[in-house]
C-alpha cells in the first residue's frame, strides 16, 4: 500500500509537458512566470539522434488524396480511427472569432485536450474542467458546466471531451466520467471509475474508454457509465498529465500506455491480442518512454510513436513489426496517403513512408536564425494536420506553421492570440484552435 501511494504521488509530480522536451517546455506551455535559472538545459528523454532523408527519394512526387469537407470533428483525432485525412479548407485564411474558454494553463494545471465539433458546436474543456459549448458559426457561448463538485474549488488536471450519438461524454481530473446533453450540458449520468482519469475518452460501439492514474484503461457503457472491464499496463517511471485515448476500429483496440507499452485488445472484453513497446530501453531517464500521442489505425496497420524517441509500424492483426524509425515525442502521428508525418520532441518533422519507412525528408523548426549557434528558447509544438493542402502546425510563440508537406518548408504563418500546443480541428470549412492560455479562435477562408 505505502509502496502504491508513493509511485501515486511521484507519477503525478513528475508527469506533464515538462518531460516532453527538457525544461524549456515549462515556458511554452504553462507560462512564463518564473524567472529561467542559469545554465545548460538537457532533455530528459533519451538523447537526440540524427534522422537522415533518403536521397532516392527526392525526385519521388508526393501524392496525397483529394481533400474531403468535414462536418463535424467529434473525439480527438476526428474519429475512433486517428486518422482525419486530408481536409478541405480554403486558402487566404483570416480569424472569424475569439472565445474564452475559461482558465488557461498554469505552472499548476494544464489544459490536456484540444477542442471537439458537433451539431455545429465547439465544446472544450479549460484548465479546472469547466465545459464550455460555443456555437462554431460565430463563435457565442450557448452553455458552460463546472466539472466539479460543489465542495471544490481548485480542481484537477486531465481529462477531455468526447462526442457520439447525441451525447457529451466528458472525463474530470477529479475522478468523474459524465454524460452531457450537448444541446443544454445537463447531466445525463456520472460515475466515479477505480481512478481518475488523465484523458479525454473515446467512445465506440456503445462504450466509453477512459485512460485512468494508475496506469489502466476502463471501459464504460455508453449507456449508464457502468464498468464493463480494465485492464492494467506495467506500472511508469512518471505519467503524462495527459493521457491517449485507444483508437478502435472493428474488432479492435489499440491503446498506448505512460510505460511506453501498445495493446492491442477486443474492444468488447478488453482480452489482450497482442503487445508491442516503444520504450527506449537504454537506461538512465531516458526510459522515461510513455506514448502520449494517439495511437493511429489505417488500413490494416497501427502507427504510433513514444517519448522515448521511437515511431513504429504495426501490423494490427499479428502484432508485427513493420517497421521503426528513430524519432518520436509526444504528438499524435499523421498519416495521409503513403505518408506518415512525425514530429519529435525537438521540433523535428519527419515525412516517413507508410510502406517502407523511408524517409522522405527532415525539418528541422526550430533551427537557429542565421549565424547564431543555437536556439535559446526553442519552441513547443502541437500535433500537425493536413487542410487545405498544407500541414497547419500549432506552436508555443503565437503561431501555427503552414508547411509544405512535399518538402517540409514553411509557406506562411498564422499569428494566434496565444501559445498553442493543443490539437486544432477543422469542422465545417472552420479551422480552430485552443490556445494553451484559453482562448479559442476560429479561422476561415477567403
Amino acid at each position: 500500500m505505502a509502496n502504491g501511494a508513493i509511485w501515486t504521488r511521484r507519477a503525478a509530480l513528475l508527469g506533464g509537458a515538462g518531460l516532453l522536451g527538457g525544461c524549456s517546455m515549462f515556458d511554452g506551455i504553462f507560462g512564463s512566470a518564473k524567472e529561467r535559472l542559469p545554465g545548460e538545459r538537457r532533455s530528459v528523454l533519451a538523447p537526440r539522434r540524427d534522422l537522415e532523408a533518403d536521397a532516392g527519394l527526392a525526385s519521388t512526387p508526393m501524392e496525397l488524396p483529394p481533400a474531403q469537407a468535414r462536418a463535424d470533428w467529434p473525439q480527438p483525432g476526428a474519429n475512433t480511427s486517428h486518422v482525419p485525412g486530408h481536409l478541405a479548407l480554403p486558402g487566404n485564411l483570416s480569424e472569424a472569432w475569439r472565445s474564452s474558454v475559461g482558465t488557461g494553463s498554469s505552472y499548476r494545471r494544464r489544459i490536456t485536450s484540444g477542442p471537439v465539433v458537433a451539431e455545429g458546436t465547439v465544446f472544450a474543456s479549460d484548465a479546472y474542467g469547466v465545459i464550455s459549448a460555443f456555437d462554431l458559426a460565430r463563435g457565442g457561448r450557448r452553455w458552460r458546466f463546472d466539472t466539479r463538485p460543489e465542495d471544490d474549488d481548485v480542481g484537477a488536471v486531465g481529462g477531455g471531451c468526447s462526442y457520439d450519438s447525441g451525447t457529451l461524454f466528458v472525463s474530470s481530473g477529479l475522478g468523474e466520467v459524465l454524460a452531457l446533453n450537448p444541446a443544454d450540458g445537463t447531466v445525463r449520468w456520472r460515475v466515479s471509475p477505480p481512478a481518475p482519469p488523465r484523458g479525454a475518452p473515446t467512445v465506440a460501439q456503445g462504450r466509453v474508454f477512459v485512460p485512468t492514474l494508475d496506469n489502466a484503461l476502463v471501459a464504460l457503457s455508453a449507456e449508464d457509465g457502468r464498468v464493463l472491464w480494465t485492464h492494467r499496463a506495467q506500472q511508469a517511471p512518471a505519467l503524462p498529465l495527459g493521457l491517449p485515448g485507444p483508437a478502435v476500429v472493428d474488432d479492435f483496440l489499440v491503446a498506448g500506455f505512460p510505460s511506453g507499452e501498445l495493446v492491442a485488445m477486443r474492444p468488447e472484453d478488453g482480452r489482450v491480442l497482442w503487445s508491442e513497446s516503444l520504450a527506449a530501453g537504454r537506461g538512465g531517464l531516458g526510459d522515461i518512454s510513455g506514448i502520449r500521442g494517439l495511437p493511429v489505425v489505417d488500413a490494416g496497420r497501427v502507427y504510433a510513436n513514444s517519448l522515448g524517441g521511437l515511431s513504429m509500424a504495426i501490423d494490427l492483426r499479428s502484432g508485427r513489426r513493420l517497421w521503426e524509425r528513430e524519432i518520436g515525442g509526444s504528438e499524435t502521428p499523421l498519416v495521409v496517403g503513403n505518408w506518415v508525418f512525425v514530429l519529435s520532441s525537438d521540433g523535428d518533422m519527419a515525412a516517413i513512408g507508410r510502406e517502407d519507412g523511408r524517409v522522405r525528408w527532415v525539418a528541422d523548426f526550430n533551427a537557429p536564425p542565421p549565424g547564431e549557434e543555437k536556439n535559446e528558447d526553442p519552441a513547443n509544438f502541437g500535433p500537425p494536420l493536413l487542410a487545405g493542402g498544407q500541414i497547419i502546425l500549432p506552436s508555443s510563440k503565437g503561431e501555427a506553421l503552414l508547411v509544405n508537406p512535399s518538402d517540409g518548408s514553411v509557406n506562411g504563418r498564422l499569428r494566434l492570440p496565444g501559445g498553442s500546443t493543443l490539437p486544432a480541428v477543422v469542422a465545417s470549412g472552420t479551422l480552430v484552435f485552443l490556445t494553451d492560455d484559453g482562448s479559442l479562435v476560429a479561422f476561415r477562408g477567403a
